[in-house]
């Protein structure tokens, strides 16, 4: 069967719509496989947990605190008790044994207090290195949300742009009326994994396909190529408009 090359050019429109489909789509999986957006959104989830694990310690820190002003206040309330029993006097081996125990009290209240300075210590420490962290944690946070924003709105051109494309390749493919020719170029186009070039234009000895220069004897019999036959790329085999 013969075919026209009255097509060619029909086809090589065609071409270059499909040749943008396949850039939008190189692209959109170019973002949804983003190693920069991957390691982003990676240094958002540590940045998440030691944001948490801060807030942890802040708050163990503050329990540490209450806890040690509970000791205190405890201790405190015991040393009052007995000094009110010790006030209310009563027999000289009782008034020794209650000295005795406010005395003791009153050394562990010295250490209970003490313990209570060291844990309100640690509590400002620990909040004040979640002060100073919290910046950079927050920035991690930001950066990653910015870039999976960046690239969703990209996505979503991409969408519209593919839609948009689609429909005109539809339009282009339903306008040649040469099946045989374009079910060649869909093969062309979709052999050895897709994405070829199946046709593109032939100009001073070079294929616009595969970019070969033509050796004098190749490119002579392409040019001369019968006017029922189409020119074909001898290295890439894409169809050729002369």
């Amino acid at each position: 069967m013969t075919t026209s090359r009255s097509s060619l050019p029909a086809l090589l429109e065609l071409q270059a719509v499909d040749s943008r489909l396949l850039t939008r789509l190189a692209r959109a999986k170019e973002l949804q496989t983003s190693e920069h957006v991957a390691a982003l959104m990676a240094r958002r989830t540590q940045a998440i947990a030691a944001a948490r694990e801060l807030d942890a310690a802040v708050g163990q820190a503050q329990d540490a605190v209450q806890q040690a002003e509970a000791t205190v206040v405890e201790i405190q309330t015991r040393i009052d008790r007995d000094t009110e029993r010790l006030n209310a006097g009563g027999t000289s081996k009782d008034l020794m044994g209650i000295q005795h125990q406010i005395e003791t009290l009153t050394a562990q209240r010295e250490r209970a207090e003490e313990a209570q300075l060291q844990a309100m210590d640690h509590a400002e420490e620990v909040a004040a290195d979640r002060e100073r962290k919290q910046p950079l944690l927050r920035a991690a946070d930001a950066e990653a949300r910015a870039a999976v924003a960046e690239r969703d709105a990209e996505l979503a051109r991409l969408k519209e742009e593919h839609a948009r494309l689609t429909a005109e390749r539809d339009r282009r493919a339903s306008a040649i009326t040469d099946s045989p020719l374009l079910r060649r170029y869909d093969r062309l186009r979709n052999a050895r994994g897709g994405g070829r070039i199946a046709v593109a234009r032939y100009e001073n000895g070079t294929c616009g396909a595969c970019g070969t220069r033509l050796s004098p004897a190749d490119a002579a019999a392409l040019e001369a190529t019968p006017d029922t036959a189409i020119p074909q790329c001898p290295e890439c085999s894409a169809m050729l408009v002369l």
